[in-house]
This record gives structure tokens, C-alpha cells and sequence, in this order.
């Protein structure tokens, strides 16, 4: 079991749910995950990384989208429901490292922990359910989630990168 997941997830609620709830609560993850990188992106003054941050916003908006079309053709002329608990990727541990944050570097590291935390509770919770459907479900929300993260670790690399050439560019005779 991954240590983040632990915090106030009843996971093993989640093997009995339908593949119409499992889409409830995938839906409920992402308008979560768009709403934190939208709060992410007010406190960043940073022109670039405001944009970059706004990009992974703008992609869980898409992936809700995805998800809720999804939700539509496969129960068609059913409204969404959403689990009223809590049950998605805890990102509270998160949150609180983020709100002290004044780094480029560290804010896109935590931005990646997030993703990470969320690709990891995909994948656990698809040992979790039973069932083809379900299982490939969850199989493709954890690979949406890594996506963001390689997306995420390739702007941190190049930041370190150009960190460490800004620093040897300052070191004269």
C-alpha cells in the first residue's frame, strides 16, 4: 500500500463499486485535481510556470470531459453520480508542503509528488476491482496521471539544468 493513500481512504469500499461509480468518483478526482492546480497557478507569479500550471489545469478539465463522455455512452440517459465521501487521491499532504512554497524547483517537484500520488492510487485501486471493465478503466487513469507526471519531471529537469548552468555562468575570476 502506498504510505499517501492511507490518509481517509476507504479503499477497500471501492471493489464493490460499478464501473458507473468508479467513473463518479474518477470524475470527483479530476474537478479536484483541476481546482488544485488552479489554486497553484494564482500563487505563482512566474509568467511561465503560471501557464505551465494553467496547461495542467486545462488537461484535467479535459480528462473530466473524457471521462464524463464516457460515463455517457456507456449508461446512457443516467445522471453522474459522485460519492459523497472522499474517496480519490489524497492530496491534503500535498497541499500543505505546497503552501509554504516560494521555489520554482520545489513547487515543481510537489506538482509531481501530486501526480504521482494520484498514477499510484489508480494503479492500486486496479489490484483492487474486479473485472476487465474496471480494471482497464483504472489502468487508464493511472497512466493519465503518469503522463502529467513525465510532463512535470521534464520542465523540473530542465529548471535544475538551467539552475545549475545560471550558477557557473555566475562564477568568475
Amino acid at each position: 500500500m502506498v504510505p499517501e493513500l492511507e490518509e481517509g481512504l476507504p479503499l477497500e469500499r471501492i471493489k464493490d463499486f460499478s464501473p458507473e461509480e468508479l467513473l463518479g468518483m474518477a470524475v470527483k478526482a479530476e474537478i479536484g485535481a483541476r481546482r488544485f492546480y488552479e489554486s497553484l497557478a494564482e500563487r505563482v507569479d512566474i509568467r511561465e510556470l503560471k501557464e505551465k500550471i494553467g496547461w495542467l489545469a486545462g488537461e484535467e478539465k479535459k480528462h473530466e470531459e473524457l471521462l464524463r463522455r464516457i460515463h455517457k455512452n456507456m449508461f446512457p440517459g443516467k445522471e453522474l453520480v459522485f460519492p459523497r465521501e472522499h474517496i480519490g487521491p489524497e492530496l491534503k499532504p500535498v497541499a500543505r508542503e505546497l503552501h509554504g512554497v516560494q521555489d520554482i524547483i520545489d513547487l515543481i517537484r510537489w506538482a509531481m509528488k501530486a501526480e504521482e500520488i494520484a498514477a499510484k492510487f489508480y494503479a492500486e485501486l486496479e489490484n483492487i476491482v474486479e473485472g476487465e471493465e474496471k480494471k482497464r478503466l483504472m489502468r487508464y487513469l493511472s497512466d493519465m496521471e503518469w503522463g502529467h507526471y513525465y510532463n512535470l519531471k521534464a520542465e523540473y529537469e530542465l529548471l535544475l539544468d538551467w539552475a545549475m548552468y545560471s550558477q557557473m555562468m555566475n562564477v568568475g575570476p
